[in-house]
């Protein structure tokens, strides 16, 4: 398996993980928990691949892309819906917004190296490849925010973005200087998953403060 689909696959998995988890906190039903999921795990790496000319999208050619998807946002339904049969005890300590964060930073990681990675095989320069990165990993995230009616994490939450573009660079830089991409490409994965979770444990953003409102004349 070339690298970059299994990065591809992987990403596919926690993105869509991370579709059913939203599913799940917006009172979906398992028709919607399945397609928000593959909707997010699908939605980047399709938009990437119209706009680097591979046609058509791997996930209409490749069964492992949408059974990939399925896999996970079922395993989620299943997950959650054992953890309340047990208690809500138990349910307690595995919060649902810890999973969310766990499964939407590994997004991030697998999905900068895996666009950046493909981008590159198609010909593309380092910039445009790690932009291209950028787009898989924030893409399906913002397919699914605008599906459940909210404003888009990367446009929220600064640090949500920044990670993935660092990862992106990254490989794009070194691919110019060796052909060994194995090694960094978990590397890259990790770093970019690790930034993203502690930027959201620390609070780390970019906000810009709100201008002091001017006193209203009598």
């Amino acid at each position: 398996m070339h690298l970059p689909i299994l990065f591809d696959l992987l990403g596919v998995f926690s993105a869509a993980a991370s579709g059913a988890l939203t599913g799940i906190r917006k009172g979906l039903d398992l028709v919607g928990i399945l397609v928000l999921g593959a909707a997010t795990g699908l939605g980047g790496g399709a938009v990437r691949d119209v706009l680097i000319g591979a046609h058509p999208p791997a996930f209409l050619v490749d069964w492992r892309y949408l059974t990939t998807a399925t896999l996970a946002a079922l395993g989620v339904v299943v997950v959650e819906y054992r953890l309340a049969a047990v208690g809500p005890l138990l349910r307690e300590r595995v919060r649902l917004s810890t999973a969310y964060l766990t499964v939407d930073s590994l997004t991030l990681g697998f999905f900068a190296v895996s666009g950046t990675g493909k981008a590159l095989r198609y010909g593309l320069a380092p910039v445009p490849a790690a932009l291209m990165g950028v787009l898989t990993a924030v893409g399906g995230g913002v397919i699914r925010d605008m599906l459940v009616a909210e404003v888009p994490t990367v446009l929220r939450r600064e640090f949500y973005a920044i990670p993935a573009a660092l990862g992106s660079v990254l490989v794009a830089a070194v691919d110019r200087y060796t052909t060994a991409l194995t090694p960094l490409a978990f590397a890259a994965a990790g770093l970019t998953a690790a930034l993203r979770m502690v930027a959201a444990r620390r609070g780390w953003h970019a906000r810009l403060s709100r201008p002091p409102r001017a006193e209203e004349p009598r």
